[in-house]
């Protein structure tokens, strides 16, 4: 190294020292002082680097001075003479040393001496140009770039620069060692110096920088050719033979993510330019050309700059083509098969069609949908694990559809709609419903091969599909296909659609798809009446019974309320489409029941029945099984039937109007004839409406079945909501015995059932049952059972003698329930319709009566029990004495006026006589005391305590006026001696309101001790006699007879002769007068033999019965005309006002009555009355048929009419 460096100092000191003495001179002295920074080289120095001098010395020397010349300024020529003296060195037969050497000496050279160089740079330039050794490459470069300044300024260079950098650019290429020096330099050149390059040079050099980037792989080159691409573009003039190679390097580039927006930017430049048109039709060019498709990512930039120019975000403006006319090569781009190029496609048609689909024309929207159509198959053909291309494709798709619902789709749906039908697999369920409703409209009997069509969409989108939703939409447009078309078309539709389609729908594992297909079909069964409606009846039964089988299997019968739950849960989805199909059938029912052919509202009906007992014999206890059972039960429970035996559902547009069937029948009678009656044939027509048609065609429901169903659910049900319903609607039914007789000995076992869950004791209502109200106790439960008992003793002839007993036993058990009352009423109908099962337990019956409570409630269904039991003398002939006790304590509490009303006391009165009359002779002594102990503590000791206070709450005066006695007040009887001791009722000294009430009852409490007094010791006729004067003046007499209100009025007329004397009396009537004047006798009336008085007319004896009315006293006056009243009133006022016996307590009435003498007067304890009055001739004619015109034809009823006279 000492050795290296001395050497540097004495060629330093050389040419220092030779440069000193040049500038002192000749003579020694200087006339001018010389610049100190100029090198001269003398030939000692020049020789040691030329030629003659030994290599390695040469070399070192070279060395030594390259940083002089590099550093120094050189004198005049000293350029020229050191490149003529090293140049040798350069030449291809030297060694690499020693052109390296000799190239860094030229390139220090030309750096220290560039502005001195002058014409030298061309030279130079030729020489680096012309030597051709591509390993000295590196230095052709730095000599190059030092002589341009990097590219920045080409003096005396501008002839050979283009055909330098052309060769250059071939070297470097072919080196590849120092691309990214070069292009920096062509870069500066063509920026600085693009007028000084030829078009064939731009070219050439586009060319290159393209090939460059297409092989290079290093991102630094890419960047590189993309500047100087973009440099060409922004500082030189594109020629269009470059703008090939231009666009396909950029297509290259912009699939590189680093580069993809520098390449898009570069691309608007280009199209922005002159040669924008051209470059769209070029890169067409490149998507149409096959030998491109090789490589997909020229394709694929491409088709992006064509999309983004024409319709992206940023759309060129200046760039005028349409859509249509470049998807063409969008299509032919897809020929390459390859998923870039397809997704980029995908992606650029799905910028146009969001961006543009409504202005889309026809013909562009017919390549569009064959580009898309394309996509498709090489979606299907091509798989691939990235799913972005699908997604997008039926991006698309979503986006056509949209417009074709917004109704802004140009193009051809049939072709759009072909394609979505070939992904639906991969289309979203919307997507597939828009499909569903296009088809729809070309489902329509005006197309050929509609049906068929409808067959294959139905076989396509609801048997070969899973999605629900697309299922549903297919049901729907079968329904509506059904609906529109069935009139002409609904053999065909069933047959060749229907059927084939849903005939196995039970197997479906779609929940929704069955509950929807089930209701299809019982709309369709419910306006079918082919021969086919069987088939469809047989699909919902395959249905019910299957998916009962699914159930039961899977959740069996719990034992216990916990275990019910468990089942509800697991059980419940299962069942809604039976719940669907169930309801379906008995709304079917209801409509098929009026409808022919009549066998199928009995298919329905065994159908339904069928299902129920599947119920009962599984145990099934879930929510909707429940109302399953209730909508089947309720309709049952519905059923009517007429008087000629026709079936009937309440009307639904008038719930209390049955509508019957003349179809339907429920006649057991007829059964055999309606069997023996022939089907209608498959292809008769249903309309034929004939009552010959009718008659052959009626069938028979067999109504035991549904009884069978009742003792099932009373023998079954957990659920109370269902027995609830069956017992309270079970008690109307029953009503309609046409109905109830058809079901043959199924009476008798619901009314051993009914009896017997009445006789389970151990029954806990509330346990027993699920979903019971809140404190349901079992007298509530006995509550509901008891009411079908009641309509069940109706039946008694069918029942046999051990239910009717045990039926009576049930009720007697009733009596110490809440039902008490509507028991004893039971009991009343009971004694009427089973007389011979009612004998043995009457004596424990009334004993059991006895002991209920006398209550308001009971008061009237008790009486009425006694009243009527008197009607049955079987039933009484064994009674003993504690018998009649029993009935007469029953009766007792009931006369208390101050607790029950009118009616009540009067009925309890009336018991009590009739039952004493009833009773044998021995035993009424005893019974007279019994009864008067009971009147004293219920009446009399009453009327007592109230003696200083008014009553409470009054009564209809009118009303007690018409059933009270003759009088206003009752005159004081005398005391009769007999062997009872009864305590009178004393005299109220105060008068209030309520007098009439007080008096009213006084007097039956009297009637009642009457009755007992006069019928203790003998009997007597309960209707009043004729006395021997009433005998003659009404024989020969007319008699009729009317029904006014409750009442009998029979008018009988005496039998005299037409015609009357002076004094307005007939014949009979004056010799009667005149015979009683000269007489002077009392005439005897009534049983006792008690007088009236001539002289006094107002004078009465205990028994009014007994009252005798001298005849001889009357005051006959000739009858005046009156106005006329009809026979209502007629009556009132005889039993009113006319039949008092105080006449002159009347005489403020006179006017409003008519004038009639009354004759006689006769009241008995049993309520027969009878009024003997005299009437002048003249007007008794008048008056008679007066009344029968009035009362007669409107009021009286057949039997009295038989029963009348004249």
């Amino acid at each position: 190294m000492s050795e290296d460096g001395s050497f540097a100092e004495k060629i330093k000191a050389k040419i220092f020292r030779k440069t000193s003495n040049k500038i002192q001179g000749g003579g020694g002295t200087s006339t001018s002082k010389p610049s100190p920074r100029e090198i001269i080289f003398t030939h000692e120095i020049l020789k040691e680097i030329g030629p003659e001098s030994p290599a390695n010395h040469r070399l070192r020397t070279i060395r030594e001075l390259g940083d002089i010349v590099q550093n120094k300024k050189l004198e005049d020529n000293a350029v020229e003479v050191l490149w003529m003296t090293i140049r040798d060195l350069i030449q291809s037969n030297k060694t690499t040393d020693s052109r390296q050497t000799a190239f860094n000496f030229l390139h220090s050279l030309i750096q220290g001496q560039l502005q001195s160089l002058g014409p030298l740079r061309h030279h130079f330039l030729l020489v680096i140009k012309n030597h051709a050794i591509l390993e000295d490459l590196n230095w052709k470069l730095e000599i190059f770039k030092c002589l341009t300044e990097s590219g920045k300024d080409l003096t005396y260079l501008e002839e050979e620069i283009g055909d330098f950098l052309l060769l250059l650019m071939s070297d470097v290429i072919q080196d590849g060692k120092h691309v990214l020096n070069f292009l920096n330099l062509l870069l500066n050149t063509i920026k600085y110096n693009a007028a000084y390059l030829d078009e064939e040079v731009v070219v050439e050099l586009i060319r290159q920088t393209c090939v460059i980037c297409a092989g290079t792989q290093s991102e630094d080159q890419l960047e590189m050719c993309i500047r100087v691409l973009d440099t060409v573009v922004c500082y030189s003039y594109l020629p269009s033979e470059g703008l090939y190679a231009f666009i396909e390097c950029l297509c290259r580039t912009v699939n590189i993510e680093k580069f993809c927006q520098t390449s898009w930017m570069l691309m608007r430049k280009l199209l922005g330019t002159h040669l924008g048109h051209s470059g769209i039709f070029t890169m067409c060019k490149i998507m149409q050309d096959k030998e491109k498709h090789k490589d997909y990512t020229v394709v694929r930039g491409a088709v992006f700059f064509v999309g983004m120019a024409l319709w992206g975000s940023r759309k060129l403006t200046n760039v005028k083509h349409t859509p249509g006319s470049v998807l063409p090569s969008f299509l032919k781009a897809l020929g390459c098969n390859n998923s870039v190029v397809a997704y980029e496609v995908v992606l650029s048609l799905q910028r146009l069609v969001k961006k543009y689909g409504k202005e889309i024309q026809l013909l562009t929207w017919d390549t569009v949908l064959e580009i898309l159509e394309l996509l498709l198959e090489h979606v299907e053909v091509v798989p691939s694990k990235d799913k972005s291309l699908a997604n997008n494709l039926h991006d698309i798709f979503t986006t056509v559809e949209t417009l074709y619902e917004l109704g802004q789709f140009n193009g051809s749906t049939s072709h759009f709609f072909s394609i979505i039908e070939k992904c639906t697999n991969s289309r979203s369920e919307n997507s597939v419903l828009v499909l569903i409703q296009y088809h729809a409209q070309n489902i329509h009997p005006s197309r050929s091969d509609w049906i068929q069509n409808l067959f294959q969409l139905m076989e396509k989108y609801f048997r070969s599909e899973m999605r629900t939703a697309i299922r549903l939409k297919t049901l729907d447009l079968l329904s509506a296909v059904l609906s529109t078309n069935r009139h002409a078309h609904e053999t065909d539709l069933i047959e060749l659609v229907v059927l084939p389609q849903l005939s196995r729908i039970e197997a479906d594992p779609d929940i929704d798809v069955r509950d929807a297909t089930v209701q299809l079909l019982v709309d369709l069964i419910q306006g079918c009446n082919s021969h086919r409606c069987d088939e469809l009846l047989v699909c919902l039964e395959k249905l019910i019974k299957r998916a009962m089988v699914l159930s039961t299997s899977s959740s069996p019968v719990a034992p216990n309320k916990d275990a019910v739950d468990l089942t509800h849960v697991q059980d419940e989805s299962n069942l809604r489409d039976i719940h669907t199909a169930v309801t379906g059938l008995v709304a079917v029912f209801r409509t098929k029941l009026y409808k022919l052919p009549s066998i199928h509202a009995c298919k329905v009906y065994e159908l339904l029945c069928s299902h129920i007992k599947t119920h009962y014999t599984h145990g099934y206890l879930s929510r909707i099984s429940v109302d399953i059972r209730l909508a089947v039960i309720r309709c049952f429970l519905e059923l009517r039937a007429d008087s000629s035996e026709r079936v009937g559902l309440p009307d639904l547009h008038n719930n209390s109007k049955i509508r019957y069937s003349p179809y339907v029948y429920c006649a057991h009678r007829h059964s055999d004839d309606f069997s023996r009656s022939p089907r209608p044939s498959p292809r008769e027509s249903p309309n034929i409406m004939t009552e010959g048609f009718m008659t052959l065609h009626a069938s028979v429901v067999p109504f035991s079945e549904t009884f069978s169903i009742y003792l099932n659910c009373l023998e079954n049900e957990k659920d109370w909501d269902v027995l609830e319903i069956l017992l309270e609607q079970l008690t109307h039914q029953l009503q309609n015995k046409t109905l109830i007789l058809s079901a043959g000995s199924e009476i008798e076992a619901l009314c051993s059932k009914i009896c017997s869950m009445v006789s389970d004791r151990s029954l806990d209502p509330s346990k027993a049952y699920l979903d019971t109200p809140a404190k349901f106790t079992r007298s509530d439960y006995h509550g509901y059972l008891f009411p079908v008992l009641t309509a069940l003793a109706t039946y008694s002839n069918i029942l046999t003698k051990n239910q009717q007993r045990e039926l009576i036993r049930c009720l007697e058990f009733g009596l110490v329930s809440k039902c008490a009352k509507s028991c004893v009423t039971t009991l009343t109908v009971c004694m009427l319709e089973m007389t011979d099962s009612m004998m043995r337990q009457m004596p424990p019956l009334l004993g059991r009566l006895a002991q209920i409570t006398a209550t308001i409630a009971m008061a009237t269904p008790m009486l009425e029990f006694l009243s009527n039991l008197i009607h049955v003398p079987k039933l009484y002939t064994n009674f003993v004495e504690d018998q009649y006790k029993s009935i007469l304590a029953i009766a007792l509490p009931y006369t208390n006026p101050f607790k029950y009303n009118h009616y009540t006391v009067s009925l309890a009165h009336h018991v009590i006589a009739m039952w004493f009359l009833k009773c044998r002779l021995p035993f009424r002594k005893d019974l007279v005391k019994f009864i008067n102990k009971g009147l004293q503590n219920n009446v009399l000791r009453q009327f007592q305590e109230s003696k200083s206070k008014s009553m409470t709450g009054g009564e209809d005066t009118t009303e007690l006026h018409r059933s009270g006695s003759h009088s206003e007040s009752m005159m004081k009887r005398p005391s009769r001696p007999h062997s009872l001791s009864v305590e009178k009722i004393p005299e109220d000294p105060t008068i209030t309101d309520n007098e009439p009430t007080l008096q009213f009852h006084k007097e039956l409490t009297e009637t009642c001790i009457d009755t007992m007094a006069r019928y203790t010791f003998s009997n007597c006729s309960a209707n009043p006699s004729r006395s021997p004067l009433t005998e003659f003046l009404l024989s020969g007499g007319q008699s009729q007879m009317w029904l006014v209100g409750n009442k009998l009025v029979t008018i009988t007329t005496s039998g005299s002769g037409n015609q009357s004397g002076k004094s307005s009396l007939c014949e009979k009537c004056l010799a009667l007068c005149r015979h009683d004047n000269d007489s002077n006798n009392d005439e005897v009336f009534g049983n006792n033999g008690a007088t009236l008085q001539n002289e006094s007319f107002k004078s009465k004896k205990r028994h009014k019965s007994a009252a005798v009315v001298s005849k001889s006293s009357v005051n006959v006056e000739p009858l005046r005309p009156r106005s006329s009243i009809d026979d209502i009133e007629l009556h009132r006022q005889a039993s009113v006002e006319e039949t008092r016996c105080d006449l002159d307590h009347d005489t403020d009435h006179t006017d409003n009555i008519l004038q009639l003498g009354l004759s006689g007067f006769s009241k008995t304890e049993t309520g027969f009355t009878v009024i003997e009055q005299t009437l002048s001739n003249q007007y008794a004619v008048h008056i008679f048929a007066l009344v029968g015109a009035r009362a007669g034809p409107r009021s009286a009823y057949n039997d009295l009419q038989a029963r009348s006279r004249g």
